[in-house]
């Protein structure tokens, strides 16, 4: 029998994606290199409005909807505020969501719900879905 050292000390390799208030989504390391993502420069975003769910899938710069992936040590960020504002989805924190691949669709999708914005009379915004 041989053994393997472990040395990936530090890292989470659940894959998982972000979605920051700021309109930021974040795709970590882990979820990168599972789901193929590290060899594409740019994902396009994709919402199912009927199941409330996000996926993510990689594409090239030239197609309509291109999003460019920045790089960083521990993942990569797409800038998303215009897809959020757009489906009207909200984030009142950062939320971590844990994501599979979907090989009919060929997409990354986030495992739960995101909440979407509704007015109430006070025209404050409330969620219908947590």
């Amino acid at each position: 029998m041989a053994f393997q050292r472990f040395t990936e000390s530090g890292k989470g390799f659940k894959p998982k994606i972000s979605i920051r208030p700021s309109g930021t989504i974040g795709i970590s390391d882990s979820a990168l290199k599972k789901f193929g993502l590290k060899s594409f420069e740019f994902v396009a975003l994709y919402f199912d409005s009927e199941a409330g769910k996000i996926a993510i899938g990689g594409t090239k710069e030239d197609e309509l909807g291109a999003q460019k992936l920045n790089f960083g040590r521990t993942g990569a960020i797409i800038s998303a505020k215009r897809f959020l504002d757009y489906y009207d989805l909200m984030v009142p924190n950062t939320k971590h969501f844990e994501c599979h691949f979907e090989s009919e669709s060929g997409l990354i999708v986030l495992d739960k719900e995101i909440a979407r914005k509704t007015k109430t009379k006070e025209n404050r915004f409330s969620t219908e879905t947590e």
